[in-house]
């Protein structure tokens, strides 16, 4: 058929074609940032944009259905219920319904597991079609290749999910509860020893930068995204003051994990920054404590690579050196005051310090044990 007597189904509304369609998918950008890019004809004849996401982390499909989304009004007029399939629902109703209480980083964290776990298992299946046994297996087998916080991620995001689908009456029942959380192995939580903080903080002495950084890991235990999304004003006397965050580069403010909080800095800490901003160019109100040369915030990824694997490298350390270690090491150093490790560190709960970032120590329990000896037996020391 001629192309000027085409005719769509009235339903289509995102396609490859731009004739008589009232939205399309473009890609732009230079090569490794390209871009999706959605545009669709409104009642006045103009042509709008909306970035979709790059190319290199959705697929064009998924990209027709996030313009389809915005253009239809985030859902308004979702597929038929019997028919519709886990990815359509995903972005055509949980993520959208969702995202409003999403940073940046935590939307495309999310989007990365729907990727590279949940998509691939269920994505084209429809959400009726979903049962216990196939979940339990899919799990069976997740279980196997990955660490226990993935596990875990993915099976409270599908049971989210499914129960949402259950709210917008799609299916009858979250098959998910009968899905127990599964069994992983035991997760590895290392922490760096005591003994072992001043060599590393030697081993960094001789860069003011790096020496700070280190100092505030160990002694502030900050997340990487608050510390390098801290600016000069966020250092008061005694304390930061934490508002900003930075993320792959970019800084995003007011946007800190837990709200503005406080963290206190000891002495040496505190002395080792004000060594650095003696010798920093950038050193206003609004300039970010470590910058990188063109003025953005580090990187954690590559502060990583480039500083801590070296550390790591050079002093044969048997642990990992990241900012995870450092604050789970805070963690466990400071359980004996637990309230005041889990406002320093942070966490919503008490159960999140203790729980998950506090480790045991064999030679504090060995003296426990005998402790309890000496006092049930009533021997003196």
């Amino acid at each position: 058929m001629p192309a000027s007597k085409q005719v769509e189904p009235q339903d289509t509304l995102v396609t490859r074609s731009r004739r008589y369609q009232r939205g399309w998918v473009e890609i732009q950008g230079a090569k490794g940032r390209k871009q999706f890019v959605g545009r669709w004809r409104t009642d006045d004849g103009t042509k709008p944009k909306l970035v979709l996401g790059y190319c290199s982390e959705m697929s064009l499909s998924d990209a027709r259905l996030r313009l389809e989304a915005h253009v239809r009004g985030m859902g308004s007029r979702p597929a038929s219920a019997a028919h519709i399939t886990f990815r359509n629902y995903w972005m055509l109703n949980f993520a959208p319904r969702r995202k409003v209480r999403w940073s940046e980083p935590t939307e495309r964290g999310y989007e990365q597991y729907m990727h590279a776990y949940l998509f691939p298992a269920f994505g084209e299946v429809r959400l009726a079609d979903i049962e216990p046994q196939h979940i339990a297996a899919f799990f069976d087998q997740l279980r196997k290749n990955h660490a226990r916080s993935v596990v875990q991620k993915v099976w409270t995001l599908l049971r989210a999910i499914l129960e949402d689908a259950v709210d917008d009456e799609i299916v009858a029942k979250n098959p998910m509860r009968r899905v127990p959380m599964p069994k992983t192995k035991l997760p590895q939580r290392p922490t760096l020893d005591t003994e072992l903080v001043p060599k590393v903080l030697k081993a960094v002495e001789n860069s003011p930068r790096n020496s700070a950084i280190l100092h505030i890991g160990i002694f502030c235990a900050m997340r990487p995204a608050e510390l390098f999304g801290l600016r000069w004003r966020s250092l008061c006397s005694d304390h930061f003051v934490i508002r900003d965050s930075a993320w792959k580069g970019k800084l995003l403010e007011d946007q800190a994990k837990v709200g503005e909080r406080r963290v206190f800095i000891p002495p040496a800490t505190r002395t080792a920054i004000l060594r650095w901003r003696e010798g920093c160019k950038d050193n206003r109100p609004d300039d970010l404590i470590f910058a990188s040369k063109k003025g953005n915030p580090l990187i954690a990824d590559n502060f990583r690579k480039r500083v801590l694997a070296r550390l790591e490298k050079n002093l044969e350390l048997t642990v990992p050196l990241t900012f995870q270690v450092l604050r789970r090491s805070h963690a466990t150093r400071n359980q004996k005051t637990p309230k005041d490790a889990q406002a320093h560190l942070g966490h919503k709960t008490l159960t999140m310090t203790l729980g998950t970032y506090a480790q045991v120590i064999p030679e504090s329990v060995r003296k426990m044990v005998e402790r309890d000896e000496r006092a049930t037996l009533h021997r003196p020391k």
